[in-house]
C-alpha cells in the first residue's frame, strides 16, 4: 500500500472535503495520469485516507456525499477505517463498501483476519522507507480530545514492530506528560506513555518524549537544573523531557515520518541522480508544509504554526506555510494589538519572519473568496495561490530539494 497518506481524527468540514477532493483529482490527472487508463501498464501508488475519530462522521453525512463520490472515481483513492470506532459511533460503511470493495478497508474487529488500522498505517510507511522511528506532534490536551488515545495505539504498534516511538508535546499537547494524572473513565495517558517508554528501552529502541519549553512554562510547568546539568521538572512523568523548540525541530531534520492529529505524508518519486565527485550520501531534510486552518486569536494554533515554521526554516528545513480555511483571517484587515503584548500581532510576526531563508508564505485564494476577504496590502511576501498551485506544493517535490517524502501538518 505504497503512496501518499492523509491521516486525521478531526471532523471533516465541507470546505476541507472540497480541497481534499481537488488534491485527489490532481493526484490522478497530473501526478499519475496513467491511473485513468483502462489497463494501466504502471501500477499507481494509492492515495490512502486513514479516517479515525470524528472524521468518520464526514463519510456518512449527506451534504458530503458528492465529494466522496468524486474521490472514489479515482482508482488510486483508498479509505481505511478503524472498525471499533465505526461501531462506537453506529456508522455503517458496508453500503459503500459493496460499491467500492477495493477502495474501502475496515480494520480488525473481533475474530476477523483483517489487520488493525495501526498495522496498516505502518505497513504503508515501511513499504516506502526503512526508517527506524516514527514521530507524533501532539497539539491537543489528552482528555479533551481523543487524539491522545490514537497516539498510544500508534506508538504501541510501532514498538511491537521494532520502531522507536517519538512524541513531541507542543501547545496543549504538553499536558499528556503531566505527572499525577488520575482519569476516572479513560486510560491514564501518562502511565501509558511511561509503560511504552519502558518496553521500548527493554527492546533496545530509542524512545523520545520531548516537551516544548515555551509551551510548558506558559502552562505552569516549573523546571530546575539537576546535578548533571539537565533540565528537570517534577511536574512530568519520568520519560518526559522539557527542551527548547529547536531540539524538537532537530528531530524534523531526520528522515522518519511525523504525524499529527491531521497530517499528510507525501511520497516523492525516486530520482536517478548522476553521482558527483566528493559527494556524500547526505539528503536534504524532508520539506515541510504547514496549513494554519483556524482564526488567529481564538486559539494558539496559528501562532504556534508560524513559530514552528520559523524554527524549522532556521534549522535548514525548506518550509512553506499556506493559510487556508479560517486561517486566512490572519491575513485580512490591518491588525493592531494594543496594550501589554503588542508582539502578538500575528501580521507583524508574519512580516518579521517572511524574509527568512527556507520559509515561504502562501494563501489559498478559494478560502479568501468564500469569505469575501482580501490580503492586507502590507503583507507583500504572502502569495495567493489557486487550487492547482496548492496541489503542486503538497504533492510534487520542490525542484531544489532531494528528499524521499514531504510532511504536511494541519494546525
Amino acid at each position: 500500500m505504497k503512496g501518499n497518506i492523509f491521516f486525521t481524527s478531526e471532523g471533516l468540514t465541507t470546505e476541507r472535503l472540497l480541497w481534499l477532493d481537488e488534491l485527489v483529482k490532481f493526484y490522478s490527472t497530473k501526478v499519475h495520469p496513467e491511473s485513468l487508463h483502462l489497463k494501466p501498464r504502471i501500477r499507481t501508488p494509492p492515495f490512502t485516507f486513514f479516517l479515525l475519530g470524528d472524521a468518520c462522521y464526514g463519510f456518512i453525512d449527506r451534504q458530503h456525499r458528492y465529494y466522496w463520490e468524486n474521490m472514489f472515481k479515482s482508482p488510486s483513492f483508498r479509505c481505511v477505517f478503524d472498525s471499533h470506532e465505526l461501531h462506537l459511533r453506529g456508522i455503517q460503511v458496508e453500503p459503500l463498501k459493496v460499491r467500492f470493495p477495493d477502495q474501502i478497508v475496515t480494520s480488525k474487529m473481533g475474530d476477523r483476519p483483517d489487520k488493525p488500522v495501526w498495522d496498516l498505517l505502518i505497513d504503508a510507511l515501511r513499504d516506502r522507507s526503512r526508517s527506524t522511528a516514527i514521530g507524533f506532534l501532539l497539539l491537543q490536551s489528552p482528555y479533551t480530545y481523543q487524539s491522545c488515545s490514537n497516539v498510544l495505539d500508534l506508538l504501541r504498534t510501532a514498538v511491537a514492530r521494532g520502531i522507536s516511538p517519538e512524541i513531541y508535546g507542543y501547545l496543549d499537547g504538553v499536558h499528556a506528560m503531566h505527572s499525577g494524572q488520575a482519569p476516572m473513565n479513560h486510560a491514564n495517558i501518562g502511565e501509558s506513555l511511561t509503560e511504552i517508554n519502558k518496553i521500548s528501552l527493554k527492546k533496545g529502541l530509542s524512545p523520545k518524549n520531548l516537551i516544548c519549553s515555551q509551551s510548558a512554562t506558559s502552562r505552569g510547568y516549573s523546571t530546575f537544573i539537576g546535578e548533571d546539568g539537565k533540565i528537570i521538572s517534577n511536574c512530568l512523568i519520568p520519560p518526559g523531557r522539557i527542551t527548547n523548540l529547536d531540539q524538537i525541530v532537530f528531530r524534523f531534520c531526520k528522515n522518519h515520518h511525523i504525524f499529527s492529529h491531521s497530517s499528510f505524508s507525501i511520497t516523492f518519486p525516486h530520482k536517478k541522480i548522476i553521482p558527483k565527485l566528493n559527494s556524500s550520501s547526505f539528503r536534504d531534510p524532508p520539506p515541510l508544509v504547514i496549513l494554519p486552518t483556524r482564526s488567529p486569536y481564538g486559539t494558539e494554533f496559528s501562532m504556534g504554526a508560524i513559530t514552528l515554521a520559523a524554527a524549522c526554516a532556521h534549522r535548514g528545513i525548506f518550509t512553506r506555510v499556506i493559510f487556508i480555511e479560517d486561517g486566512v483571517h490572519a491575513l485580512s484587515g490591518q491588525h493592531v494589538q494594543e496594550g501589554e503584548y503588542p508582539r502578538f500581532d500575528i501580521q507583524a510576526v508574519i512580516q518579521s519572519t517572511s524574509n527568512l531563508e527556507n520559509l515561504e508564505y502562501y494563501c489559498y485564494s478559494p478560502s479568501l473568496s468564500t469569505r469575501g476577504l482580501s490580503i492586507h496590502p502590507g503583507l507583500t511576501r504572502v502569495h495567493k495561490i489557486g487550487t492547482s498551485e496548492f496541489a503542486q506544493i503538497l504533492l510534487q517535490p520542490p525542484g531544489h530539494i532531494e528528499s524521499g517524502h514531504q510532511r504536511v501538518l494541519l494546525f
